[in-house]
């Protein structure tokens, strides 16, 4: 038996079962000890959850309205069970291939076709599997996320194997990224494309020169990777992100569009496109991309309830204005939504609350007023059965959510009530204190409270928004401590918050503190090339 083989672990995905039973024969043969199967992406992320796998070999084509075999490096990073020790194999055609290798980190270490030929397969996998064994310790510190010290190895492994010298530099690359290190990461993948140049290496530096505020130089760079016609998702993201940022939604949108056509299953693009396309009030391919969004998010890390309630609200906007038929099945998708959010989260008594706090939006909306009431006395029951932090989390949304309502009185003396126990939490003292220097004139204290109570709630839109207000102030006055960490933090935090899921005085606050952002950049000299 081959001892290069002996030991080894593989997962084949694969729908077509005579092509996967010959592609297990030949693992078999070549002396893999266990080989797994699954039939779609959602059965080998289950897989790979459970048991790490030395061979991943990933069909591309699953079949119409499947995802595709390179999400799982897609959600497997999202999910954090991405192992860079595994040994993750495309199967895809030669023509199909050549276009699926420009991403930085999403890229398979090898690309195979059908029909197998058990030869050059052998040929291939021994050459990759004598590569990760080299490579194994620095690939067992990323594993970690030990950054510092993968980048210490890297340098050493770059004097001992001259021979792996672009196959490292690629690594460098995401190691100085994850560190934040954009400045060195800008200047490698400049130089690595002085000896070559490679889609991914574009992408590296449009990433690193976008975090630097070089965006004319990101714009370019991200674009040379999509006008090649690279299925590259950080491209693409990254690229629609930067339009966003500078205002230019429509940009941005008709770059989402074509990503979604190019990549429909792809979940956290369609909701990105979502969130712009609410942004621009099209309410019908808002509404069709978090419908995508959910399907394809589903059993996965891009489940999220926003994607639901996003969907709930794109509909709600949608069927203003409409009349018969159109609204009524406009309504009644809207609320089965909101069923299909507290179903699939039955396990979250927050989701049951946002439910039925939407739910009193869309009957009141329609005129249900009696309906609409019930499901006010609903949520304010559902909120009032939290935990004190979850209240503290939502008590911005019910309250703007019911203010129309005859719960509206109840809702302020419980907020009232909130307000004295709050300063109990250590994110929602901080998030109070942030809001009272700020009335006072007092920003930079106002924006060090927010920053705390932020890292304590990362994910909470009104904190978010706080911070967002306070660092602006502070770069209208010119008293930034900091101007880069300033306007990151705040791409960051607007970038991070669910747009479409956001009630509506929300949504007209992030839009605000959007175009202003959008505007003091185009007012920096931060924005231009270096």
């Amino acid at each position: 038996m081959d001892t290069l083989f002996s030991g080894k672990s593989a997962l084949i995905l694969d729908s077509h079962l005579d092509d996967l039973q010959r592609l297990r024969g030949i693992l078999s043969g070549l002396g893999v000890e266990d080989v797994m199967v699954a039939s779609s992406v959602n059965m080998a992320l289950s897989i790979l959850r459970e048991q790490p796998v030395d061979l991943c070999f990933m069909i591309y084509d699953l079949g119409k309205g499947e995802k595709n075999g390179l999400q799982v490096l897609h959600e497997s990073q999202a999910e954090g069970i991405h192992r860079f020790t595994t040994s993750y194999v495309l199967v895809s055609s030669p023509e199909t291939s050549e276009f699926l290798f420009g991403s930085l980190e999403y890229s398979p270490d090898l690309c195979i076709s059908k029909p197998y030929d058990s030869a050059r397969i052998r040929l291939s996998l021994e050459k990759l599997l004598r590569l990760k064994h080299t490579l194994q310790p620095l690939y067992e510190l990323m594993d970690q996320q030990k950054w510092v010290e993968a980048l210490a190895l890297c340098d050493r492994n770059l004097e001992f194997y001259p021979a792996l010298k672009v196959f490292l530099l690629r690594l460098k690359g995401i190691m100085l990224l994850r560190l934040e290190h954009y400045q060195a990461a800008a200047e490698l993948f400049n130089q690595m494309l002085e000896m070559r140049d490679q889609h991914w290496m574009r992408v590296g530096l449009g990433v690193a020169a976008y975090r630097q505020g070089h965006f004319e130089l990101a714009q370019q760079s991200l674009n040379s990777v999509i006008n090649h016609n690279q299925l590259s998702l950080d491209a693409f993201n990254w690229l629609a992100r930067l339009y966003r940022l500078q205002g230019e939604w429509g940009q941005s949108m008709s770059l989402l569009r074509k990503s979604v056509m190019l990549q429909p299953s792809v979940a956290v693009l369609q909701a990105e496109l979502g969130n712009v396309a609410a942004r621009l009030q099209d309410w019908r391919i808002a509404v069709d991309a978090f419908r995508a969004a959910v399907r394809y998010g589903r059993y996965s890390a891009y489940q999220h309830p926003d994607y639901y309630f996003a969907l709930a609200r794109s509909l709600c906007e949608h069927m203003e204005g409409q009349q018969g038929s159109f609204a009524q099945d406009s309504e009644r998708d809207a609320l089965l939504t909101l069923e299909q959010a507290v179903n699939d989260f039955r396990q979250d008594p927050v989701a049951l609350f946002r439910s039925r706090l939407l739910q009193h939006d869309i009957l009141r909306r329609v005129g249900q007023n009696q309906r609409a009431e019930q499901a006010a006395r609903d949520t304010l029951a559902l909120f009032e059965s939290l935990p004190l932090d979850e209240q503290a989390l939502w008590v911005d949304q019910i309250t703007d959510g019911l203010e129309r309502s005859a719960m509206a009185g109840s809702v302020s003396v419980l907020r009232q009530e909130l307000t004295r126990k709050m300063v109990s939490i250590d994110w929602a003292r901080n998030n109070l204190s942030g809001m009272m220097h700020f009335r006072k004139g007092e920003v930079l204290k106002a924006r060090n409270a927010f920053v705390e109570a932020h890292r304590g709630q990362p994910e909470n839109a009104s904190i978010g928004l706080n911070l967002v207000q306070a660092d602006l102030e502070l770069l209208r006055r010119g008293q930034s401590d900091d101007l880069a960490e300033s306007l990151r933090r705040c791409d960051d935090t607007l970038y991070g918050i669910q747009y479409a899921a956001l009630s509506p005085r929300q949504q007209q606050r992030h839009q605000g503190l959007a175009d202003r952002l959008s505007e003091l950049l185009s007012q920096q000299p931060l924005h231009q090339n270096s």
